[in-house]
């Protein structure tokens, strides 16, 4: 697990398989130097050159640290699923231009808070307490890196890509990657090392308070979660957030998404649009089956992904995705 990147971005969770003469990571986190950090931890741990690196999806705080792997490894073979692939190469060095850009809203923001500090008042104008100051202090130095990182960065495009299932070698030790297709996002891969039951699920499984599905396709996703069940897992590492060693969220996560899409349907069939079938969704029972979706400071959040998830799933559902 990694710290938040801001308030705003997180890393990914980076995921490591030693085997007998090298290693394989996944996923490469947000940014280029929590991607050197991993590698300084990864060399704690064995001298092993890493030669896979699998990035499991398009969202860029699960790659945009692919750069830092390359120069420590030139060798390195870097994976991705073929839809993820040219998103990458068409998206992710624009979207960090675009971050980064004078004007932009990050640097807006940026901007907003430096006056706030140098100004000696919170955004309510009054005078901050100490901790107060020193998190805006910390916010901002988090914000200035980021950009700093963005502005720099180097995209690495894939040079393997994994269309179906791909197994790999590392000496003995058996590692089996499969393309599961459109779950979190358009083209998701996972990761599963047989030999000691451990799942890398990128985000089709991901520990949050609130669900993250502005790109999902949730039937789609509720097979993957379905297959996911049925797998022999000693544990899954999710896409962010701690490790599950039994497959009860992922089980909850399932029968969230199975309950909005019978909902959904339901509307569907009765003729209401996406804004009726959105105030007419229930989720109190399903979001109960996870303590990790219970919690009245998130409630906006969870309102606001649950309209999202509405909606993917009525545009999947009538074919217009």
């Amino acid at each position: 697990m990694h710290a938040d990147a801001t308030e705003e971005w997180v890393h990914s969770n980076t995921g490591v398989v030693v085997g007998d003469d090298g290693v394989l990571v996944i996923d490469a986190t947000y940014l280029p130097s929590w991607a050197r950090s991993d590698i300084a931890l990864i060399r704690t741990v064995t001298d092993k050159p890493v030669r896979y690196l699998v990035l499991t999806h398009l969202h860029r705080d699960h790659n945009g640290g692919a750069s830092a792997y390359r120069d420590a490894f030139p060798g390195i073979a870097v994976i991705s699923g073929t839809d993820t692939r040219e998103f990458i190469a068409i998206n992710r060095a624009a979207t960090a231009r675009a971050t980064a850009a004078d004007g932009s809203p990050q640097r807006r923001t940026l901007a907003t808070l430096e006056a706030r500090l140098a100004g000696g008042v919170d955004s309510l104008g009054h005078p901050p307490d100490s901790v107060t100051k020193a998190a805006l202090a910390k916010n901002i130095r988090e914000r200035r890196g980021e950009l700093e990182e963005l502005a720099a960065m180097r995209i690495v495009i894939p040079d393997v890509v994994a269309r179906h299932d791909l197994t790999l070698f590392l000496g003995t030790r058996r590692v089996e990657i499969q393309n599961r297709g459109r779950a979190h996002s358009p083209d998701d891969l996972t990761v599963y090392v047989p030999d000691a039951r451990v799942l890398f699920s990128g985000d089709i499984v991901l520990h949050a308070r609130f669900l993250f599905v502005s790109t999902a396709w949730p039937p789609e996703w509720i097979r993957v979660l379905r297959e996911i069940e049925a797998t022999d897992i000693a544990a899954i590492v999710p896409g962010h957030g701690s490790v599950f060693h039994d497959l009860s969220y992922t089980r909850a996560l399932r029968q969230l998404y199975e309950g909005v899409a019978a909902q959904v349907g339901e509307g569907l069939k009765q003729g209401l649009t996406v804004e009726q079938i959105q105030t007419r969704v229930d989720t109190k029972r399903l979001r109960a089956a996870a303590p990790e979706w219970v919690g009245a400071e998130k409630d906006d959040d969870w309102k606001a992904s649950i309209r999202i998830l509405v909606d993917r799933t009525l545009r999947a559902l009538r074919g217009l995705d």
